[in-house]
């Protein structure tokens, strides 16, 4: 496993920087939801050369989407919800073409929601604004019938459990994730609030670093947006390796490579990619956003659990958390 190759971790880091420029890391190993292993390198910050810390807040990006597929699983449990309700049930302003979604399809991927047209990262939308951009385009292909990755699909799911819960994708999974597990520096992204320790991020340009675009817009929750640090994370993978939060049966659910229509398996679960890594089964996704790269791999198997985050975008980051893993 890993931990023997402890020492090596930091020349696997420093390989992956220097190849791949990027400013600021942070590793954190945990064995059966106990962090084992922090380690920090880098700057969080260029302009003020602040170094990365254990406590440095990063955007992990798509990462997200296991809280957001969690979160629909709780109400699923609690019989709020069914992984077989239509979408324009729970929001019946969605476009009329969504009619055959399922809840099942966009927590899976399957969906075939399109792009959205004109969509403008540093606007801020109501539903009704947000569904307006999909109102004249056909979906891809019918639902469940094509695992294809959709951010869309993960905002609309954001949407679902916010209304089945009576208020936000956010509030429901601060309340019901974050401050149950005492993750006090986690939350999604407001680009007024101060948040200290945060990591700045940064995208190449001509010659060096720039500043990442900073806004987000809320509708888009479900995709990513939240904020966290390697002890927060690591409280998250601990509760994942109980049933605090969902039952083994649900949580084997989402480990589970979805079956499409024509009855061969999709590529994802619910919220997670499923695959193994060296003969054990294992669990795993990546984020990217402006600023950010970050990447997971959870052992379910020999309950060891390798995550990165990066405060520098591009670059494969898998390869990084793979190296240490094995």
């Amino acid at each position: 496993s890993c931990l023997a190759q402890a020492d090596k971790i930091d020349e696997i880091v420093e390989a992956n920087m220097k190849a791949e420029t990027i400013n600021g890391i942070a590793v954190g190993i945990c064995v059966d939801g106990e962090l084992v292993e922090e380690r920090v390198y880098g700057t969080a910050n260029i302009e003020t050369g602040t170094p990365v810390k254990p406590t440095t807040v990063f955007k992990i990006a798509s990462m997200s989407k296991a809280f957001c597929a969690t979160a629909a699983m709780m109400l699923i449990d609690e019989g709020k919800l069914s992984l077989e309700d239509n979408v324009l049930d729970i929001l019946p302003t969605a476009p009329r073409q969504w009619k055959d979604i399922k809840i099942k399809h966009l927590i899976s991927h399957t969906s075939g929601i399109p792009g959205a047209q004109g969509f403008n990262f540093s606007a801020q939308y109501t539903n009704q604004r947000f569904f307006d951009l999909f109102r004249s385009q056909d979906l891809m292909e019918v639902p469940g019938s094509t695992y294809r990755y959709n951010n869309f699909g993960y905002a609309t799911l954001g949407l679902v459990v916010g209304k089945i819960s009576g208020s936000t994708l956010r509030e429901f999974v601060k309340e019901r994730i974050f401050d149950k597990l005492g993750m006090d520096d986690t939350h999604f992204y407001d680009f007024r609030r101060i948040v200290p320790d945060r990591a700045n991020g940064y995208n190449r340009g001509n010659g060096g670093y720039v500043n990442p675009n900073p806004l987000r817009p809320n509708v888009y929750d479900g995709s990513g947006g939240i904020l966290t640090h390697l002890r927060d994370y690591a409280k998250w993978d601990a509760a994942l390796r109980g049933e605090s939060l969902i039952s083994n049966r649900i949580k084997n659910q989402m480990w589970t490579r979805f079956t499409l229509n024509d009855g061969k398996r999709g590529s994802y679960g619910f919220g997670w990619f499923p695959n193994t890594v060296g003969g054990e089964r294992v669990v795993y996704h990546g984020g990217a956003t402006q600023g950010f790269t970050s990447h997971i791999i959870r052992g379910l198997e020999s309950g060891v659990t390798v995550y990165v985050f990066r405060n520098g975008a591009g670059g494969s980051v898998m390869n990084l958390t793979r190296a240490v893993f094995a």
